[in-house]
């Protein structure tokens, strides 16, 4: 008996000192100064942000590649050595501008140096101009440049996002203590009512031996047993959250440690965000369009043409200067390929041109065109079925984020009504006790309740933060990436 009385006490005095009296409160910390510690320890974020930054230099690598080019060779160089010592090489020059409807000028020639004086120096030197005058390609370059500055888009709304998603988990953490704490105190409230409960059964003076006084002191052991257990469970799972904030907590009262307040927030509207802004529909357009171009830049013909002067040019008689001028005309769908060019002399003696024309035929490309041309019809269908795909998930998450948001105001409602009639019990209880009109068990059953709500304010407040978060996060919102991203 003196036991079970003596573990009663010890309880009652362990809940009081841990409710009653905090320790450590100077080590209390703000909501705000934990988050900044979490954000600055979270690895994932420091990879996304190194991955954001790859992949803007993939940007600049690729802007070059897919833009102007200049490039310049000597040729394969020959040496021969004895009677007939000579060096031979063809360099070449060219320069590409591909926006410019491929355009491109080149200059190439084939130099024999020796110390004859019989032979010419130069050959074949050749100027030349080409451009397209119907073909994909700017349009492939442009293709290939918007998917470039895609992936930089990207990476900027997963880092933007990681941000998210990192405060996500830090809120879901805090909350997971503010719950445990909450469990703390029901095990009080279920302390103090069996408290009571036991104190009736002492007071009808029933045996200490009999089942029902048994019973009743039981309950209260295990209550205490509850407490100290989710207390421990408390203590561990904030020195793991401090620690991951970047903070060493060293105290034994985690609630004086923990963020006595969670900032009040503005509950956001999900329909406030542009629906075209929504991430599965934003994703479904932007493979609809980019597909489209790319479809598009996919031409079936292509017609280019190029012009040039060429110096004593080899394949004329005398090595004549000549005028040159060709064109390419490729039917990709047909798989036929047609290549013409004229070269016409322009010394005094000879005006004889001289033709040039190359046929090329693969018959796959043919047997494929219909194949091709069902496979893009199917591939706009299912384009489109994405985006309607993406529309229904829309409703969806607009009527769950409504119905969120009104069971998220409606609780933090009734929890402020609960918690202003708890505290005005809590204070008139208070008087009697002091008066002696009432026990402890009663009056601290009172004040458990009032801290109960108090918490539930906390938690209620989180949420709202977390379903801010998670709206968000159904988004994009490129007008808050900023560029130091």
């Amino acid at each position: 008996m003196r036991i079970t009385r003596c573990l009663f006490m010890a309880a009652c005095i362990c809940v009081f000192v841990y409710k009653g009296f905090p320790q450590e409160s100077s080590q209390q910390v703000t909501v705000q100064s934990l988050l900044d510690g979490y954000l600055q320890h979270d690895l994932t974020l420091k990879n996304l942000s190194a991955e954001a930054r790859k992949t803007m230099l993939d940007y600049d690598a690729s802007k070059i590649s897919n833009g102007l080019s200049f490039k310049i060779e000597t040729g394969t160089i020959t040496i021969n050595t004895g009677s007939d010592a000579a060096a031979r090489f063809s360099p070449s020059a060219t320069v590409s501008v591909p926006q410019a409807k491929n355009f491109s000028l080149s200059v190439s020639s084939s130099v024999r140096i020796d110390d004859k004086d019989t032979t010419d120096t130069c050959t074949d030197t050749s100027l030349s101009a080409g451009i397209d005058l119907y073909s994909g390609v700017v349009k492939q370059r442009n293709v290939t440049l918007l998917k470039a500055e895609r992936s930089v888009l990207e990476a900027k709304r997963k880092l933007q996002n990681g941000y998210l998603s990192a405060e996500k988990e830090f809120y879901t953490s805090l909350k997971a203590l503010y719950n445990t704490a909450s469990e703390i105190s029901s095990a009080e409230k279920s302390l103090y009512d069996d408290t009571l409960d036991f104190e009736e059964v002492k007071a009808l003076e029933y045996e200490t031996t009999s089942p029902k006084y048994r019973s009743a002191n039981m309950k209260v052991i295990s209550d205490w047993r509850t407490i100290e257990s989710k207390r421990r469970e408390l203590e561990r799972n904030t020195k793991i959250f401090a620690s991951k904030c970047g903070i060493e907590y060293t105290g034994k009262n985690a609630l004086a440690f923990l963020p006595a307040d969670i900032p009040q927030v503005q509950a956001v509207n999900v329909l406030d965000f542009n629906k075209n802004a929504y991430s599965d529909i934003e994703s479904a357009l932007w493979s609809q369009k980019i597909n489209a171009l790319a479809r598009a830049a996919d031409t079936n013909v292509t017609l280019s043409a190029n012009a040039g002067y060429t110096f004593k040019n080899t394949s004329t008689v005398n090595n004549a200067d000549t005028v040159d001028a060709g064109a390419t005309l490729k039917l990709h769908d047909t798989g036929l390929a047609v290549t013409s060019g004229v070269s016409v002399p322009v010394d005094s003696t000879n005006h004889d041109p001289t033709y040039k024309l190359g046929l090329s035929f693969s018959p796959n490309p043919f047997r494929l065109s219909k194949i091709s041309a069902a496979q893009e019809a199917l591939a706009v269908e299912q384009e489109s079925i994405s985006v309607l795909s993406a529309e229904q998930k829309y409703d969806t998450a607009v009527i769950s984020q409504q119905t969120a948001l009104e069971d998220l105001l409606w609780t933090k409602e009734n929890n402020s009504y609960m918690y202003s009639l708890y505290s005005d019990q809590e204070r008139d209880l208070g008087a009697y006790y002091r008066q002696g009109f009432i026990s402890q068990a009663e009056y601290m059953s009172a004040k458990v309740n009032k801290e109960t709500y108090r918490i539930k304010q906390l938690v209620n407040a989180i949420d709202i933060i977390l379903y801010n978060e998670e709206t968000s996060l159904l988004f994009c919102r490129d007008t808050e990436i900023g560029d130091e991203q």
